[in-house]
């Protein structure tokens, strides 16, 4: 590390040291406060419907209601302090030491994953929220990369707070009636009986785009197995072919992946055997079967992993630019695996 960067680190490590100090004592209060307004918030749905019966609770529901409103504006110090490391430390970082790249917190190339087709395999079907962070974009030897954590969501029932709901709703059916009986002005209120939905990421990975400036007809996907879903087969046989499917000289790539081409010609130019072997490479290495596509010269690349890249620990101290080091491996992480791909070079010849 030359005396320059190292200069530049310890100046930062200094300003983050003081954000995490302040973070810190706001965790304390912070623990106090989170079970605090759990407690507020059942206490409230008890309270509510209750108060409609019993008219004298009203002032202490509306105590309630207000306390638990003004724990909700404490937010969770280990989010904030790492989203301060995000939006303001990680993008002079990656200006000093990578400044063919640009850095951000949040936010992934919509257009990109929508032009790679992976979206239109029955694997991401019912998919309702999509969510990047860490979206790095930049160039490496004239090739555009971008690349960025994603996570897909979807809906799933909750049948623990489905039979809450019901279990709830049961036991409010004779403060109902009562209430009905001594008012018979009353308007109903609904009572619930259904299936209570949470959104939840179902899967999350490291998707890249790489723009090769390299035009070709037609169109390469690699699919593992266990991602093609029965939509897809059926779609096959129902629907007109706009890809076949063509086998490889690699067994483990041909065991575990459908792989599906326009034409077979497009299919082993893409694919030629060298490329093909350091996809196998990176398969070794993640221990992860990425989704591939080529499409006019592009490549996009959706890789399954649960990793959190640039996370932040609110008890680790920033002693000095030492800190930073891990953080310089992850963006080196990020070349390593285009260049594991040999992306720095033209992977295919001219035709």
């Amino acid at each position: 590390m030359d005396e320059d960067l190292r200069s530049f680190l310890k100046e930062r490590a200094v300003q983050l040291e003081i954000q995490r100090t302040k973070a810190l004592k706001m965790y304390y209060f912070y623990r106090i406060a989170k079970p605090l307004r759990t407690l507020l918030k059942g206490i409230l749905i008890l309270l509510f419907p209750v108060t409609f019966i019993l008219p004298f609770l009203l002032p202490i529901t509306i105590f309630v209601g207000v306390l638990f409103l003004a724990l909700l504006v404490f937010n969770n110090p280990q989010e904030v302090y790492e989203s301060n490391l995000k939006n303001d430390v990680l993008p002079t970082i990656f200006n000093k030491i990578r400044p063919n790249f640009t850095y951000s917190a949040k936010g992934y190339n919509n257009l990109a994953l929508e032009e790679s087709e992976i979206l239109d395999k029955g694997f991401f079907a019912n998919t309702i929220e999509i969510q990047g962070e860490d979206f790095v974009r930049g160039t490496i030897e004239n090739i555009d990369v971008e690349f960025c954590e994603i996570k897909f969501l979807k809906e799933k029932t909750n049948y623990g707070k489905t039979a809450g709901g019901c279990f709830l709703s049961i036991l409010l059916i004779p403060i109902e009636l009562v209430r009905n009986l001594v008012n018979r002005n009353a308007r109903p209120n609904e009572i619930f009986f259904g299936f209570i939905q949470d959104v939840d990421v179902y899967f999350s990975g490291f998707f890249m785009y790489a723009d090769f400036h390299k035009e070709f007809d037609g169109r390469v996907l690699m699919m593992p197995k266990k991602n093609d879903k029965f939509k897809d087969r059926v779609n096959e046989i129902f629907q007109q072919k706009s890809l076949i499917k063509m086998s490889i000289e690699n067994p483990y790539i041909d065991n575990n992946y459908n792989i599906y081409t326009t034409n077979s010609q497009t299919g082993y130019y893409v694919l030629s055997q060298s490329l093909i072997d350091k996809i196998h490479i990176v398969i070794e290495k993640e221990k992860a079967l990425p989704i591939i596509s080529f499409i006019q010269g592009k490549m996009y690349f959706l890789i399954p992993w649960d990793k959190n890249l640039f996370k932040a620990d609110i008890f680790t101290k920033v002693e000095d630019e030492r800190y930073f080091l891990r953080y310089i491996d992850e963006i080196e992480s990020f070349e390593k695996i285009v260049r594991g791909l040999n992306l720095d070079v033209r992977i295919w010849s001219k035709t």
